[in-house]
């Protein structure tokens, strides 16, 4: 029997040693930032978006908010403005409001969707260590934005207002068949879906980062579903729900996986203007709505983080409720946008 037991044990560490031939293991970093208005509504906002990039130093970053102002190329002038600290990075830009920078080289850059200010989503090749990883940056459309239906404000049609209950306060809206069907009114499921066609058939890692405008799934749970001002809501929330069923995996939920302990709040953040960002002043908006998500074999998450200060704003009071067991990064750098970062760092197995 122990003769047995050691073959077996033998056996045991022989596949798992023949599993590792062949393979490379490559650490690498993302980070998702909405810049607001390419950090226009703070004093300083561009400089700020800088020291927070060389705080944290990742190795790709998608921005989304990206305008151009005046004809001016904002991520060439950022990527001009981290070479003068000494950090180096390559510029991808496809059109639309989103754009990355990459230590490593970029190309193939192509816009899978874009509609005015209704959204876009663009994908690069990033080429790391002799291999490809398909990096998609998403800024999905703000309007119908159905997660204020619950806590009794409209979402963006017919206006932002308060739903009033007749007594000056907020009429919750509780059918999740209705909300749903607000939210569909968005592009957001149109723009989804052209990123799960265009990458459904990439043998490729895919990593795709952004701006979502609408929460996940898995944070509007049985758990939490009197938590937060869901009041009794529990939604299948139509975006993260088709990401999850076409193979991605949010990163934050993966290395977190209790919504209750780790809500994960990137919306509505305090910035150092100093000046309320709340769109909801009679209730509790705070949602996870900016991610990290990824496909592939040979994909681990080492870590990830939220990046920016830890209060949001709660009855439009800026507090720091709920956030003891995330972990920040910048937290004490002046913050320019009304969205916390998300920060990951992953390992990639390699085929050599």
């Amino acid at each position: 029997m122990r003769i047995f037991l050691k073959v077996i044990l033998i056996f045991i560490l022989f596949t798992q040693l023949l599993s590792c031939v062949g393979q490379t293991t490559e650490e690498v970093s993302f980070m998702t930032f909405n810049i607001w208005q390419e950090g226009t509504s703070v004093p300083d906002g561009f400089n700020q978006i800088r020291d927070v990039i060389i705080a944290t130093t990742p190795d790709v970053v998608c921005f989304t908010e990206v305008r151009n102002y005046n004809d001016e190329d904002w991520t060439t002038k950022m990527v001009t403005a981290l070479a003068e600290k000494g950090h180096d990075y390559n510029r991808g830009y496809a059109g639309g409001d989103v754009s990355f920078i990459s230590k490593y080289p970029i190309d193939s850059g192509t816009q899978i969707f874009g509609n005015s200010d209704k959204g876009t989503i663009v994908q690069f090749d990033v080429h790391i260590a002799g291999n490809i990883i398909k990096v998609a940056g998403a800024h999905l459309d703000y309007t119908y934005y159905a997660c204020y239906l619950p806590r009794g404000y409209n979402g963006g049609s017919p206006d932002w207002k308060m739903r009033d209950d007749g007594k000056g306060k907020p009429l919750p809206m509780i059918n999740t068949d209705s909300i749903q069907a607000y939210n569909l009114e968005s592009t957001r499921d149109e723009a989804i879906a052209s990123f799960i066609d265009a990458t459904k058939d990439s043998s490729q890692p895919v990593i795709l980062m952004g701006d979502f405008n609408e929460p996940s799934f898995l944070d509007w749970t049985e758990k939490t579903k009197h938590l937060f001002d869901h009041n009794g809501v529990v939604m299948p929330w139509y975006t993260t729900k088709q990401l999850d069923g076409n193979g991605f995996i949010d990163a934050y939920r993966a290395f977190y996986p209790d919504e209750v302990a780790n809500p994960g709040f990137t919306w509505p953040s305090v910035t150092s203007a100093n000046k309320s960002t709340s769109w909801t002043p009679l209730a509790d908006e705070r949602d996870r709505i900016d991610y990290i998500f990824y496909r592939g074999n040979g994909i681990t998450v080492k870590d990830i983080a939220l990046v920016g200060p830890k209060a949001s704003y709660v009855f439009n009071n800026s507090e720091t409720l709920d956030t003891d067991k995330d972990t920040f990064m910048a937290s004490n750098l002046p913050w320019l946008s009304d969205h916390k970062a998300v920060f990951g760092r992953f390992l990639f197995a390699f085929e050599e």
